[in-house]
């Protein structure tokens, strides 16, 4: 489990130290506010949701990271299996997201973290596609959704009703992208 590293960044691999970080985040509804029914999330739910994303890891080898700048936590960036989530997307695409940490928005670090996560989507782990969901209100995911070299797929509903906005990015397509890194 390597750490990812950006010209500002470092992306560590999941583990039981950032438990309190998680929570810190998901307990800021600025945050929580476009993600499911946009509730902050209680103790209990990160703990097990905590726990999810260390079997993950244990699992697969890959899946959320905590985002590091200059040795403060800002955010999560993740990549992980999406399943059948998706209509007219294929259960082995992987699914990438972020959470940045308010104090850190406006400085591009969930573009930074977005594009080191899609190129090891595709250049470590052999994905052929990517997918990444988000409300239609939560604009600034769009923009970075676009950033990286997603297109829109399609519109859907979420777990809990939201309305919900799909961009996904095949591996030919990142092949052609002027910055991917091989």
């Amino acid at each position: 489990m390597r750490t990812l590293t950006t010209a500002r960044l470092e992306l560590r691999p999941w583990d039981a130290r950032f438990e309190d970080d998680f929570l810190r985040l998901a307990s800021d509804e600025r945050v929580t506010r476009f993600i499911g029914d946009g509730r902050p999330w209680s103790r209990e739910r990160v703990t097990e949701r905590h726990r999810e994303h260390l079997e993950h890891w244990a699992r697969h080898g890959y899946g959320w990271r905590a985002i590091h700048h200059d040795g403060d936590f800002a955010g999560v960036a993740a990549l992980n299996r999406l399943g059948s989530l998706v209509p007219g997307i294929e259960e082995s695409a992987l699914e990438i997201g972020w959470w940045i940490d308010p104090r850190w928005w406006g400085r591009g670090f969930a573009t930074e973290a977005a594009l080191a996560l899609r190129d090891e989507a595709f250049a470590d782990l052999g994905a052929e596609r990517i997918a990444a969901r988000y409300q239609p209100a939560n604009t600034g995911s769009e923009r970075v959704m676009i950033k990286i070299g997603m297109r829109r797929h399609s519109d859907t509903v979420g777990r809990v009703g939201e309305p919900v906005r799909v961009y996904e990015l095949s591996r030919p397509d990142w092949l052609a992208l002027p910055d991917q890194e091989v």
